[in-house]
């Protein structure tokens, strides 16, 4: 009888716990939803115009808020992946919601990532992150003006067919190396 009993309760119980849990709409170990995915809340979206960069260039940095308000200014901040503030600096939102902002890499810089907060005000919930890197003006270079070269494409399509041997493809990987397409790293 006091078996019964208990699996009873135990079933109202379990009953009642997914009531109450379905009752309302929020996300379990989160506590509710995301608060920035509110209606009433200041929210901020923010790019860069590159990934990477040198130092001596500029990142310009541009976006939009969800709602304007003549009193509030953006902040953005840079951090260096040690977190680390390297710069901080407000800027103005147009009436229409929308914003840049230009940042010279100068000597507070260096080779690394940098992660960026863009924040609306005084609220958490405004808050949103992105990253960029500055490169050595070599490796950039390199990126930037050589292409691989189509046979370099050709002789990887073949070896990964069987119809060119090992030795083939491994003088065209040499090739890349010798001419800085490819680093090696110790």
């Amino acid at each position: 009888m006091l078996i019964m009993n208990l699996k009873k309760i135990f079933i109202i119980s379990i009953i009642s716990l997914v009531l109450v849990f379905s009752s309302e709409p929020s996300v379990l170990g989160y506590g509710g939803p995301p608060e920035q995915s509110s209606a009433n809340n200041y929210t901020v979206e923010i790019i860069s115009d590159d990934v990477s960069y040198t130092l001596g260039e500029s990142v310009m940095f541009s976006g939009s808020v969800n709602k304007y308000d003549e009193e509030r200014k953006l902040r953005i901040s840079i951090f260096s992946a040690g977190n680390n503030l390297v710069l901080s600096q407000t800027t103005s939102v147009g009436v229409d919601g929308t914003f840049s902002h230009n940042v010279t890499l100068d000597e507070k810089f260096s080779d690394g990532k940098f992660k960026v907060k863009a924040q609306y005000g005084n609220s958490k919930t405004t808050i949103t992150i992105i990253s960029f890197e500055v490169i050595s003006s070599d490796t950039k270079s390199v990126s930037q003006n050589n292409k691989i070269p189509d046979w370099i494409k050709n002789n990887a399509g073949w070896w990964a067919d069987g119809q060119i041997d090992d030795n083939s493809f491994v003088e065209g990987i040499q090739f890349l190396i010798k001419e800085g397409f490819m680093k090696l790293s110790k």
